[in-house]
């Protein structure tokens, strides 16, 4: 039942040491921050489920939901 309030998400925890040095997209979904994908290279999955792919320069987005999540 919803009660007017949208749920609050807590805030976005990358667990790496790896620092991003260039170009960055961040998720729209979770504020995750990620290196740019290089065109036509592997996409970028995000935690939260999206993943980012540069098609000739444009980035891509897609929603893949992990194994056993609806």
């Amino acid at each position: 039942m919803a009660h007017g309030r949208e749920p609050v998400a807590a805030p976005a925890v990358t667990y790496t040491e790896r620092k991003l040095t260039g170009p960055t997209v961040t998720c729209k979904r979770c504020a995750r921050v990620h290196a740019y994908p290089r065109p036509d290279d592997k996409p970028i999955r995000c935690e939260c489920g999206w993943w980012y792919r540069n098609v000739g320069g444009e980035i891509v987005e897609e929603f893949r939901p992990r194994l056993g999540a609806a």
